[in-house]
This record gives structure tokens, C-alpha cells and sequence, in this order.
């Protein structure tokens, strides 16, 4: 299996990574997230009458700021799995 993967790994790597970049680009027009579709309408997602006009307006910059939402969402569970990964890091034996 070695000699194998030494002689055919890396055209079996790209040729592997083409296709999950050619389905990934075919599939997201089949079947895209509708991130940006539940803010349709004016009305307030949060009540608005015990806070004033703080709550609408919070509600609605999160709404309309989307991707800065998905970003900080996107890094956290980055930062998450670096932290998990260290955690399960073989320690080093000294000398």
C-alpha cells in the first residue's frame, strides 16, 4: 500500500479535492442556505415594549449584519477545535 501511495498519492489527492470542490460548487445552487431570508418583514423579532426602542434596534442589527454574525460564530468554533486539538497533543518525554 506504501509503494502505492507513494506512486499515485498526490494525482488520487488532487483529482479527490477537485471533485469536492466541483460538488461543493454544484450542490450550493441546489440547496442554498436561506441565511438571509427570515428577516422579511418590519415586524420586531424581540419585544420592543419593555425596552423601549433598544431591543428593536439590537434585533435588527443583527439582522441586517448577518455576516458578522457567522463570523465571530465561524472563529469561536475555529478557536474551539486548535484548543481541542492541543489539549490531545502527545506530551514529550525529557531526557
Amino acid at each position: 500500500m506504501s509503494d502505492l501511495w507513494d506512486k499515485y498519492g498526490l494525482t488520487i489527492s488532487v483529482i479527490i479535492m477537485i471533485m469536492g470542490g466541483f460538488i461543493t460548487f454544484m450542490g450550493s445552487d441546489a440547496l442554498s442556505f436561506p441565511a438571509f431570508e427570515y428577516r422579511a418583514s418590519d415586524a420586531g423579532l424581540v419585544p420592543a415594549e419593555p425596552y423601549g426602542e433598544i431591543a428593536e434596534h439590537a434585533s435588527r442589527f443583527l439582522w441586517e449584519h448577518r455576516a458578522l454574525d457567522l463570523t465571530a460564530q465561524a472563529f469561536v468554533i475555529t478557536a474551539a477545535v486548535i484548543c481541542c486539538l492541543a489539549l490531545i497533543k502527545p506530551s514529550e518525554v525529557e531526557a
